[in-house]
């Protein structure tokens, strides 16, 4: 109760500064004001990913990403800006952080070599080498290899998202600079970018300084192609005295997001370590929204032989939310908490520019930051009822292995 009380004390103070403001909007540039913000946060998200790259060249657009910001960044750390990049499924995103008296020559900085400058052979040389490390280094991890069958099992081999978004040490190894100019003139373009600013900026002001790198037009998104998910449970066999088990939910266009973000929380605690769950080693949830549509991901990390039961636990966990609606006070605890997590998540300027360029690259012309006040349990039942069969994988020792 007391973690409950706290949440509640931590939503109210955030509720004023999250309370709707109207994002001053143009040529795909989103601002939120906040005066009280101690820095500017700038996201530029760039729809492009593995559907746009050439099979011989997966891996292009993170390679293409880290290399056209490498030279910036002797500018941007003078600045005292920090910047991240990071390459999901349907998009680039940059993550910008500066004070309130740089953020402009920061932003433009990053701009400008998105946009206008061209490629530089050295860093692209530097970038591809580090790159190539990294990526072998992951394939250590259980988690990359967890979320590389994932994604193959719910994707399918032929479809472009059911390999790593960042390619292969191999793959990345093999492009060079030309083919990385060629792909940031052909890919990286403003019509394909969103960008939102948060902090203590003069809205207009802000919008008028970031258009001019934006064009004119509407945003073109790039549709992915349909999902080919295994019809059967996938077993991948891994080195390991526990086994991972995973299932993904896929939703459509039209699912109701925000109710599955509860759902996935809600599930979640049903499959969590607890006095009745001593054997759950780790768990997680997660929403994911693309163009189209998007997953609900669960998974726990078990014993190898008590795998099989956890899938079916994990599929119970979901299923039940779209049988009898939850009763209206049991429904009014769980989403106060939900509340409470949500705005902790977007406690910080930088997570709410996150979140707005992604809304708005989903299409949303509010970029809208939540949308819980509406929750209901006849919503949450039905966003339940939406979801299709889960694909499920296990990866781990064989069953009477391990743990």
């Amino acid at each position: 109760m007391r973690a409950i009380r706290t949440l509640a004390l931590a939503a109210a103070a955030l509720l004023s500064s999250l309370a709707p403001v109207r994002a001053e909007a143009q040529d795909r540039v989103y601002v939120r004001a906040e005066p009280g913000t101690p820095v500017v946060a700038v996201e530029i998200l760039v729809g492009v990913g593995p559907a746009d790259e050439p099979a011989e060249q997966a891996g292009i657009t993170y390679l293409t990403a880290r290399s056209v910001v490498e030279p910036a960044r002797a500018l941007l750390d003078s600045l005292g800006a920090r910047l991240e990049v990071e390459q999901r499924k349907d998009a680039v995103a940059f993550s910008l952080i500066a004070a309130p008296d740089v953020w402009e020559d920061a932003s433009q900085a990053l701009l400008v070599a998105l946009f206008r400058d061209p490629v530089d052979s050295a860093s692209v040389i530097r970038v591809r080498r580090a790159l190539a490390r990294e990526l072998e280094t992951r394939r250590q991890s259980p988690a990359d290899a967890l979320a590389r069958e994932l994604d193959l099992a719910v994707y399918g081999e032929a479809h472009p998202w059911g390999h790593p978004s960042v390619g292969t040490p191999e793959s990345v190894s093999r492009i060079g600079a030309a083919d990385v100019d060629a792909f940031l003139k052909g890919s990286f373009t403003p019509e394909r970018s969103v960008v939102a600013v948060v902090g203590p900026v003069e809205a207009e002001a802000a919008v008028a300084r970031l258009a001019g790198f934006m064009g004119e037009g509407a945003l073109r998104v790039t549709p992915p192609e349909a999902p080919r998910p295994a019809g059967e449970p996938v077993h991948t066999e891994y080195d390991a005295i526990t086994t991972w088990v995973a299932a993904s939910w896929h939703f459509g266009a039209e699912a109701d997001v925000e109710a599955l973000r509860l759902l996935s929380r809600l599930a979640l605690q049903q499959v969590s370590f607890g006095p009745s769950r001593r054997s759950v080693y780790d768990s997680r949830a997660d929403v994911l929204q693309y163009p189209g549509g998007g997953e609900v991901r669960l998974h726990v990390v078990v014993p190898p032989r008590e795998a099989e039961q956890w899938a079916a636990r994990l599929r119970e966990a979901v299923g039940a939310f779209a049988g009898q609606a939850l009763a209206g006070p049991a429904f009014a605890e769980r989403l106060r908490r939900y509340r409470g997590e949500r705005l902790l998540e977007l406690d910080t300027p930088e997570a709410r520019a996150a979140a707005m360029a992604r809304s708005a690259l989903l299409g949303d012309p509010s970029a809208t930051l939540v949308d819980f006040l509406g929750l209901s349990p006849e919503r949450l039942q039905r966003a339940a009822r939406g979801l299709e069969a889960p694909v499920i994988v296990f990866l781990g020792p064989s069953e009477g292995e391990g743990a």
